[in-house]
């Protein structure tokens, strides 16, 4: 009988957590925006409470990723469960803006603490394995939980409503921390708080690591505020869909995807291929306005451009810090400017869609995509996606 390695036993847990919780922090980022609506909350505060996940998370990450570094992982891991089920249950309890901002902030730090250790874990544990390769399957299978989630969303929203939906996802965090819970985790030494990780945040990095900074932010505030906030208020407070209609179109451009995604690697298509095949988001993005209801075509031609580039995305991560002595910090460093530029985009997002429409926010999501594809050649290796 096959017994699994310790190593494949170990890149399948931390498979399985990776899914439960993209499928729980999915579910919410349409959820929340959605549920803030049917309470009567204006669309500019939407966007102000909201923000104050990507604050938290700039202020929070690269502290939680230098720690990370020195105790090991799992501390960090127990920390990102626990503010999960504390977010949910602000959420259920505390119906009021306070409220609201006090559960955005714990998401801050669940997100915080998911991502100062996600990729890291994968990386050490793929061993011999090509990292590119098996951060991008993560990338991948955490896109179709992302889509699992979303759907789940609709159908429970038919049959229970906001406050039983959310005690539903409570429920699965529970779970969530009780798998974390269960596993090692890498350990590290005794944590040493001071100058030696401030040096280790700030010290110089080449120009290459820039480079890479900046197009992970181009590639990820596209994808993270189309879907945890653009999209979710278009086709609800503008184009009139119902809640659980809204979920079930997001869902569908998670979940394909996450399935383009998987083809494009199976198929061992060149990244440079995959890149052109990211330039088709950014025409797509600014006919969403002028399409009205009509846009499962363009959906299903987004998920294309946005499957192709998430593949993109993690080989150029892998390329900058596969030599780095402190994973963690070095990747939170790199996505620092990114929750900086969802943080402007969420705090005058509302305002924005107030007083101009929906129009600017596309263009400026169809902008940052295209300028991904321009400048991220630059940045790839020769050689097949695989």
């Amino acid at each position: 009988m096959y017994a699994p390695s310790p190593q494949t036993d170990s890149l399948d847990r931390l498979l399985a957590i990776n899914m439960l919780y993209t499928f729980i922090a999915s579910a919410m980022a349409v959820l929340v925006p959605l549920y803030l609506l049917a309470q009567n909350v204006d669309v500019t505060w939407i966007g102000i409470i909201l923000s104050l996940g990507p604050l938290s998370f700039m202020v929070i990450r690269i502290s939680l990723a230098s720690i990370a570094d020195e105790i090991g992982t799992r501390a960090i891991a127990v920390l990102y469960g626990a503010s999960n089920l504390a977010s949910l249950a602000l959420y259920l309890l505390v119906l009021n803006p306070i409220g609201f901002a006090l559960a955005t902030l714990a998401e801050g730090v669940r997100n915080s603490g998911f991502w100062a250790v996600a990729r890291t874990e994968v990386f050490l544990a793929a061993g011999p394995m090509d990292p590119g390769a098996a951060l991008a399957r993560f990338s991948n299978m955490r896109q179709l939980a992302d889509g699992a989630g979303r759907l789940a969303v609709g159908v429970l929203l038919a049959f229970i409503a906001f406050q039983g939906t959310i005690a539903f996802f409570l429920t699965v965090s529970v779970a969530l921390l009780a798998l974390i819970s269960s596993r090692k985790g890498r350990s590290g030494t005794r944590m040493h708080l001071g100058k030696a990780n401030i040096q280790k945040i700030f010290h110089q990095r080449p120009k290459t690591f820039w480079h890479a900074t900046f197009l992970q932010l181009f590639v990820w505030l596209t994808y993270n505020m189309l879907i945890g906030f653009l999209l979710p208020l278009y086709l609800s407070y503008q184009l009139g869909y119902s809640y659980q209609d809204t979920s079930f179109l997001i869902a569908f451009l998670s979940i394909l995807s996450a399935v383009s995604a998987l083809i494009f690697v199976r198929l061992h298509i060149s990244q440079r291929d995959l890149l052109l095949l990211t330039f088709i988001a950014g025409p797509v993005l600014l006919a969403f306005p002028f399409f009205g209801k009509d846009v499962i075509p363009l959906i299903a031609l987004l998920s294309l451009g946005i499957g192709s580039a998430n593949i993109v995305a993690e080989y150029i991560l892998v390329d900058q810090v596969y030599r780095s002595k402190s994973v963690s910090t070095d990747i939170g460093v790199l996505y620092a400017p990114l929750k900086v530029s969802e943080f402007a985009f969420l705090s005058l997002g509302g305002a924005v869609i107030s007083g101009w429409g929906f129009f600017p926010l596309f263009l400026v999501l169809a902008v940052s995509i295209s300028l991904f594809v321009i400048f991220g050649r630059s940045a790839l290796s020769p050689g097949p996606s695989h």
